[in-house]
């Protein structure tokens, strides 16, 4: 096709033209855009093996694609395809169907399952559902298996597409560009079109088709990921067929301005869905940049927007320079963990790792500047009038690839792409301290930016309600609830002390010398200033 029929087979996908409901063509196996991802692959390879198949996420991440990619295989393997485990009845025989079979409900289908994960039956079944679904099936007909499925059991896969990140691996995402892209590099043969000599559409799909183009598209992509958002397989194909026509048809570019600008770097200024939204929020014009020299002057403001837009499909460190704060200090937290999945605390004294330990010491020591952790836990029981602080200790804390199994460290040196990592108390289960236990704070890019903050002091709030908000102050008290002795000096703050003719005081536990008293501790009350 040349690059007419191109655009006008892009526009399918664009979000803004004739909405979702017209995307049809990722979805036919027959012809348009096939793509074969790493899913497909995995199942295929395992299928002689394989029982049973769970495909989840949200509509539109390819879970019907998929099934229709795979179809012949499937049938070939006497596998029941259920595409949509959602609009199935809860019981099964309450509709008919023309096979004169009897319909199998959620029920049954949950008790197959179990079947197979027991080793009592030679089903096979792939289920395709939207998130939470099957989970609320299984709790409610077979809450055992949500077990079951945390095993090694060959016969057994789950998909979870809405934890997969498409940008996180640059060959396949490469695959999915360069075919959706592909067409024969044909000229349009528009004699009347005012662009046909210097066509932008063309000139978009070159550079979007180069390297240095699919990088670009994955970075924006990575980012959604990296700050708590997903991009689901048709979202994708959307912002790629958006990144190229902009949402318009050669008719409507023929009727508009000849010399307006339609490059792939107008795409920060769409909105038409979520995820235009999402990358408009990034955009590159609005970074404020240290880096530019005093030389470097603009003719105007849109001027000063495009060269910086451009500046990012053009540089290096592409997320340097995109408008999200502590972005690729994140990126670089997140890579730390991918060689070597822990790292003691004690350890960590540079980089950014030290920064978030170092935000973490200010937020909880109000501004004093000893080291120790200061955690409010009152009791509800006591009222609003007295107030709880625990000086914390030395404490094992480990950083670590979110999801980490500390029973099984073999296995922990490579994972899936992700956008968060864990800071953990980790301690023995038992005496024998065979298993390991771990209290974990998950750190995502909203807590990684506000202890950022902390750290270089551009907000600093020490309101347990503020701390309470990211979950810092419940991770260190679940800690003092667990580990005996964990603090070293407890302050009780009494409100109103002239009304209640109270005084501040603090309990502290001070351990006496073994050689003159044995294992003896003391007891030490102080008075506080008020």
């Amino acid at each position: 096709m040349n690059i007419r029929e191109k655009v006008h087979e892009l526009l399918k996908y664009c979000s803004s033209y004739q909405g979702h409901s017209y995307m049809v063509d990722e979805r036919r196996v027959g012809g348009g855009f096939q793509v074969t991802l790493p899913e497909e692959e995995e199942i295929s390879e395992n299928l002689d093996r394989l029982q049973f198949i769970l495909l989840t996420g949200e509509a539109g991440d390819g879970k019907s694609y998929l099934l229709r990619r795979l179809d012949k295989k499937l049938k070939s393997r006497h596998f029941r395809v259920f595409r949509d485990f959602s609009e199935l009845s809860e019981q099964g025989g309450e509709k008919g169907q023309p096979s004169g079979q009897p319909e199998l409900g959620k029920k049954e289908v949950m008790q197959m399952i179990a079947d197979i994960v027991g080793g009592n039956s030679d089903e096979r079944i792939i289920i395709a559902a939207n998130v939470g679904i099957f989970t609320k099936t299984a709790l409610m007909y077979q809450e055992r298996l949500l077990d079951a499925f945390d095993g090694r059991d060959d016969r057994i896969r789950i998909f979870n597409f809405e934890k997969r990140n498409l940008a996180g691996d640059k060959t396949v995402f490469e695959r999915i560009v360069k075919a959706f892209f592909t067409y024969d590099g044909k000229p349009c043969t528009d004699g009347e079109c005012p662009h046909q000599r210097r066509c932008p559409y063309k000139k978009n799909l070159d550079f979007l088709s180069s390297p240095e183009g699919i990088e670009s598209v994955r970075v924006l992509c990575d980012t959604v990921f990296l700050t708590g958002n997903h991009i689901t397989f048709r979202e994708l194909l959307s912002l790629l067929a958006h990144m190229v026509t902009l949402g318009e048809s050669c008719e409507e570019r023929k009727a508009g301005d000849p010399a307006g600008n339609y490059g792939y770097e107008t795409v920060f200024e769409l909105t038409e869905d979520k995820v235009l939204e999402k990358i408009s929020r990034m955009d590159p014009a609005y970074k404020r940049r240290t880096d530019i020299s005093e030389e470097e002057s603009y003719q105007d403001i849109e001027s000063c927007k495009r060269e910086k837009r451009l500046q990012f499909f053009e540089a290096g460190d592409k997320y340097r320079l995109l408008a999200v704060d502590y972005l690729s200090e994140f990126q670089t937290a997140l890579h730390a963990f991918e060689e070597t999945p822990y790292l003691a605390s004690e350890m960590l004294q540079d980089g950014v790792l030290y920064q978030l330990k170092r935000g973490i010491g200010r937020l909880t020591r109000r501004g004093e500047s000893n080291l120790a952790l200061k955690v409010a836990d009152t009791p509800s029981i006591l009222g609003e009038d007295i107030q709880t602080e625990f000086e914390l200790g030395n404490m094992d804390i480990v950083w670590h690839r979110y999801g980490l199994d500390f029973n099984r460290l073999e296995e922990g040196a490579k994972g899936e792409e992700q956008n968060c990592f864990g800071m953990s108390y980790v301690y023995p289960a038992d005496e024998k301290e065979e298993r390991l236990e771990t209290i974990t704070l998950a750190i995502d890019y909203k807590l990684f930016r506000y202890l950022m903050m902390a750290d270089e002091y551009f907000y600093l709030s020490h309101n347990s309600k503020s701390i309470e908000e990211y979950t810092i102050n419940t991770f260190f008290r679940k800690i003092l609830k667990k580990k005996q002795g964990a603090y070293e000096k407890m302050l009780v703050k009494f409100v109103d002390q002239e009304r209640d003719k109270y005084c501040n005081f603090s309990l502290s536990l001070q351990k006496m010398s073994r050689f003159l008293y044995g294992k003896k501790k003391i007891i030490k009350l102080k008075k506080e200033s008020s």
